[in-house]
Formats: C-alpha cells, sequence, structure tokens
C-alpha cells in the first residue's frame, strides 16, 4: 500500500510539472522571444487554476456529491466554480499580461519605425529615387473576446472535471475491486476451516471405530493404535493450521494413518504404500486432502473373508502431485455405519476452492471389480 500511494504521488508530481511547463511553449509568442521569470509566473494563472479545480473535485466535490447521487449541487458547485476560476483568469489576463503584451508591442511597432525612417533617410541622402518618404503603421492586434476567451477556458475547465471524475471513479472501482476480493478470499477461508472442522471429527470417528474393534481382538494392539493415535492427533493439531503444508509431512501421516488401520487386517488383504515426495518445504499441499481418499480405500476396499487389497502411490514430476489409489471394491450396504460417508464430498469442495483449474480428478470402478482414484494436483 505505500509502495502504491508513493507511485500515486510521482504520478500526480510528473503531471503537474509538464502542465506548469506548458506556457514555455507560448510566451514570446505574442511579443519578443524573451522568456523571464516574472512574465512566466504571470502565465502560470490558467495552470494554477487546473490545479485548484482538479483538487477540489476530487477531495471535496466528487466524493461527497457526485458518490453520493447529489448530481444537482455536485454540477452547480462544480460550474460555479470553474466560472469563478475562468472569470479570475480574464480579469487576471486583462489587468496584468494584456497591458504589457501591448506595451511590448507598441515598444516593437515603434522600433520597427525607427528603422524604417533611418533606412528611409539613407536611401534619400544617396539619392536614390522613390525613397519612402513615411512608413504605415503596424496592424493593431488584439486578443480574443470576452466571449472567445471565457468558451475556450470553460473548455479546459470541463476537461479537467472530466478526469477528475474518471480518477476517482478508477480509483473508486479499484477500491471496490479490493474490497471484494478480500470479502471472496475470507469467505473462502471460511469454508476451508469449516471443511477441516469437518474432517477433523469425520477422520476421528472412523479412527476410534478401528481401535474400538482392536479393543475386542488384540489389546496390545489396541494400545499401540492408541498410541499411533496421539502422533496422528499432534499431526491434526499443530501442523494443519495453514492452507498449504509440506508435501512430504501430509505424506509422512498418511503413512502412519496406513500402519495404524492396518493393525486391524485380517491376512486376506494386502496393503501397499509407495511415495517418491521429496523432503522440500517448497513441494506444498492442502494437508488432510488425500487422507479422505485412503479412508474411503480402506471402508471399502477391505473384505474380511474375501482377498482384498489396497495399493496408494504417490509421486511427483516437474509439474504435478500425483497420487494414485486402487483397492479391491466391496460396497457398503445402507446398514453400514461405519463413516458418515461425507469424505470424497469434503475432497470434491477442497478442490475446487484451493486447486480451481489446477487439477485433475478420475474416480470410480474400472475392470475385475477394483475401484480407481486418480489425483492429480498440477504446480
Amino acid at each position: 500500500m505505500s509502495r502504491k500511494i508513493h507511485i500515486s504521488i510521482f504520478i500526480q508530481i510528473a503531471v503537474w510539472v509538464l502542465v506548469f511547463l506548458f506556457p514555455l511553449l507560448f510566451i514570446g509568442r505574442e511579443s519578443d522571444s524573451m522568456i523571464t521569470l516574472p512574465r512566466y509566473l504571470r502565465a502560470c494563472i490558467l495552470p494554477l487554476s487546473f490545479m485548484i479545480l482538479f483538487y477540489v473535485s476530487t477531495l471535496w466535490l466528487i466524493p461527497k456529491y457526485l458518490f453520493k447521487k447529489k448530481y444537482l449541487q455536485f454540477f452547480v458547485i462544480e460550474i460555479v466554480l470553474a466560472v469563478a476560476l475562468v472569470a479570475g483568469n480574464y480579469v487576471w489576463h486583462k489587468k496584468m499580461i494584456r497591458p504589457q503584451i501591448e506595451q511590448a508591442r507598441a515598444a516593437e511597432a515603434k522600433a520597427a519605425e525607427t528603422a524604417a525612417v533611418a533606412q528611409g533617410s539613407a536611401a534619400a541622402g544617396d539619392g536614390v529615387a522613390g525613397a519612402p518618404s513615411a512608413v504605415p503603421a503596424a496592424p493593431v492586434r488584439r486578443g480574443p473576446s470576452p466571449v472567445v476567451f471565457f468558451i475556450r477556458d470553460l473548455t479546459s475547465m470541463a476537461f479537467v472535471i472530466a478526469i477528475a471524475c474518471l480518477v476517482m471513479m478508477w480509483s473508486r472501482y479499484l477500491r471496490i475491486e479490493k474490497s471484494l476480493q478480500q470479502a471472496e478470499e475470507q469467505k473462502t477461508k471460511a469454508e476451508l476451516d469449516n471443511l477441516k472442522n469437518q474432517i477433523n471429527p469425520h477422520f476421528l470417528l472412523n479412527t476410534l471405530n478401528n481401535i474400538y474393534a482392536l479393543i475386542a481382538i488384540n489389546q496390545d494392539k489396541a494400545q499401540e493404535a492408541v498410541h499411533q493415535l496421539s502422533r496422528l492427533l499432534r499431526h491434526l493439531l499443530y501442523e494443519n493450521q495453514d492452507n498449504f503444508i509440506a508435501a512430504s509431512k501430509e505424506v509422512e501421516f498418511l503413512k502412519e494413518y496406513v500402519n495404524l488401520m492396518k493393525l486391524r487386517l485380517s491376512p486376506n488383504c494386502k496393503v501397499t504404500f509407495n511415495s517418491t515426495i521429496a523432503e522440500d518445504e517448497r513441494i506444498k499441499i492442502a494437508p488432510l486432502l488425500l487422507i479422505s481418499l485412503v479412508e474411503n480405500a480402506f471402508k471399502h476396499g477391505v473384505s474380511p473373508v474375501k482377498d482384498s487389497f489396497i495399493a496408494i502411490d504417490i509421486s511427483q514430476d516437474s509439474s504435478a502431485i500425483t497420487c494414485l489409489i486402487q483397492n479391491s471394491y466391496f460396497p457398503k450396504g445402507a446398514e453400514d455405519k461405519s463413516g458418515s460417508g461425507i469424505g470424497l464430498s469434503q475432497v470434491q469442495s477442497r478442490l475446487d476452492l484451493l486447486y480451481k483449474g489446477k487439477y485433475s480428478w478420475e474416480k470410480g470402478v474400472v475392470e475385475n471389480n477394483v475401484y480407481r482414484s486418480l489425483l492429480k494436483l498440477y504446480f
């Protein structure tokens, strides 16, 4: 914000320097070619009028009247101010500048007449026939009429008012856009926080169900599961507060979860977990994004009596992180209460919020009754 303010101030100073240099282009055209400081300062009355009108409009009239839809008051005050400045400029020009211009012209005419008379006398003394006996008077050049003066300057004032309105409307548009963007970011953050708050109970529900089942089967494994759960909870509490964390930490969390889930599995279920994610803090991923996919694989990919498998493969290349999960498919019936079934919908919502336009996700049952989920997150 400070940088933008400095840039705005620099641009305004540069523009006004150019505006106040304009009189240098015209000084001397109506009289002699000499540019003096007093003459330049007297010619700066019009740029000074532009500056007064611009800042009165931008700092007071436009915010107070135009933006509050008080159009009549705005136009009346602008017209009165513009007419007052034009009238003051005309009086200044008539009383201060015009007499000096006429005086300079009279001096030019007198000097020209003297030179012509001297040239004629010299020619007569040399016996040149037809030497001029008189010098015609120089034509009197008059300034613009008051009507032309007022129309010209009022047009310039209207142009300044239009520029002031455009500048303020553009500035207001940028502020509104920024406010909308901030509101959208706050809304997105609130939605993400809400999804995270849903993920944690959903994750705990499934994990506690598994530990509950282990207690009846093997108390030693149940104790180990509680210990592993404590490490997982540490990750939930301290390492997933940001929208993105190091992908290597998320993979480590998934490994812990898979090891916890394997404690209650029968020997007829084969679980493999492979990862080629580098331990690089620059490679980021949304926390708890993949856990729902893994949970879904354990929920629908394990059978207590039939051979089953779960294969998890997480990799990366120069353009994306890829998560491929394949598992045998044993869909749960309506009577199965293990989990709330909201995991995949949460994944979709978070992908749309965090990776919009930067992900692809293919999921569904393929041949041999295998469920396949292929998620790619592009950098």
